[in-house]
């Protein structure tokens, strides 16, 4: 459950000063809001309360939704171990095998089988990212010394998985094949489309370009001129504001900066950076006419950061003696995801068609015969359905 104490607050549009739920913070709609204005039923199990993102601007978009707190359950962080992870994703799992059979996701009576649901797994991304599994010892159901205490992530760069890594993906494929069983026991797998695909991949795969040099903020105010050049000041007030709007530095395998009541504009730190990109570590650097090419315009929308960083492949901004890899930036590894779309009805077939996981929303509703253009961001941004779905 969301304490909303511990929310941030924001003004309504009446002027009031209310909690802002994850929920709140959407722009657009979603396809289970979608779903709901035609009076379907709808469903979804994520790792965090957060997801109630998923419920979308109106707050009611999904009828179940479930979510097992995964990184600090009574002081555990089943993150830690490759086998706790997999037992989180298992509750959810359970969850969706009860939806399947008209259930809530407790196993209670519920109002039948939701024409939208679906869950996240998180096994293989925790399998891919530790550097030893269950290195605290903090999981005590992962006893097998196969795995326990053995490191993850892959052997090399062609992506052979290590033991760890294995562990994750047989159990996740183990899940999958459970729902199929419990679809095909229903006799609903026939109707059903059932897609398999990743929010994100993990940087680097080839544990050859692992460098973990430390946070981007700390690289910067080791530079010589850091005390005295106007850029260098303004990353470190950003990085050590606690509230209000003097900025915020977030890192991990890209950098992200928001530079607001600065005294530096994007286009110096830009510079700045670029000018220190070897000892930085840096790659790319987005900024000023380059950044609202991709975003909208920092000057009129606080969620966009006013320059983004991108490493050099296989640079995580981190000193963290835990994980290998990491999300969130534009390497190749962190947007280069699998995506399979099934149902008996298909022929199989390899598409090597550049698609993005951006459409796969609009394909669902496509698949149940509303217009994709009920999404609001499809009718901005123009997002096609999946090429070859009939």
């Amino acid at each position: 459950m969301i304490d909303p104490t511990k929310l941030p607050r924001v003004r309504d549009k009446f002027g009031n000063c209310v909690a802002l739920y994850p929920h709140s913070a959407l722009r657009t709609n979603t396809i289970f809001e979608v779903a709901k204005s035609r009076g379907w039923h709808t469903a979804w199990a994520d790792k965090h309360p957060a997801y109630d993102l998923v419920n979308g601007p109106s707050g009611t978009g999904v009828d179940d939704l479930y979510t097992p707190e995964i990184t600090n359950v009574g002081g555990l962080d089943n993150t830690h171990s490759v086998v706790c992870t997999a037992g989180n994703d298992l509750k959810k799992v359970h969850a969706i095998i009860n939806e399947i059979r008209g259930l809530t996701h407790e196993g209670k009576p519920g109002p039948g089988v939701p024409v939208i649901f679906g869950m996240n797994f998180q096994a293989v991304s925790v399998g891919q990212k530790l550097v030893k599994d269950n290195f605290d010892n903090s999981c005590v159901s992962d006893t097998d010394p196969i795995i326990n205490q053995q490191p993850g992530g892959y052997t090399d760069g062609s992506g052979t998985p290590s033991a760890v890594l294995a562990y994750g993906l047989q159990q996740t494929d183990a899940a999958l094949a459970s729902m199929i069983t419990a679809l095909k026991n229903q006799g609903l797998y026939d109707s059903t489309l059932f897609i398999v695909t990743a929010k994100h991949g993990q940087s680097p795969i080839n544990p050859a370009k692992i460098n973990k040099p430390g946070h981007f903020a700390d690289l910067v105010a080791a530079l010589p001129d850091a005390s005295t050049n106007p850029a260098a000041i303004a990353i470190a007030n950003a990085n050590n504001c606690s509230t209000g709007s003097c900025g915020f530095v977030q890192d991990d395998d890209i950098a992200l900066i928001w530079l607001q009541g600065q005294n530096a504009t994007g286009q110096q730190v830009t510079d700045y950076l670029n000018t220190n990109a070897v000892p930085l570590f840096i790659d790319e650097v987005m900024g000023g006419v380059e950044l609202t090419l991709k975003f909208n315009d920092p000057a009129g929308d606080s969620r966009t950061p006013d320059v983004i960083v991108q490493p050099q492949y296989g640079v995580t901004y981190t000193a963290s003696t835990h994980k290998n890899a990491e999300h969130g930036g534009f390497s190749y590894g962190d947007t280069n995801v699998g995506l399979i779309v099934s149902n008996p009805a298909f022929k199989s077939s390899v598409l090597k068609t550049l698609v993005s996981s951006a459409q796969v929303a609009p394909s669902i509703l496509h698949a149940l015969g509303v217009s994709p253009s009920a999404l609001k961001s499809v009718q901005v941004e123009k997002t096609e359905v999946l090429p070859a779905l009939p």
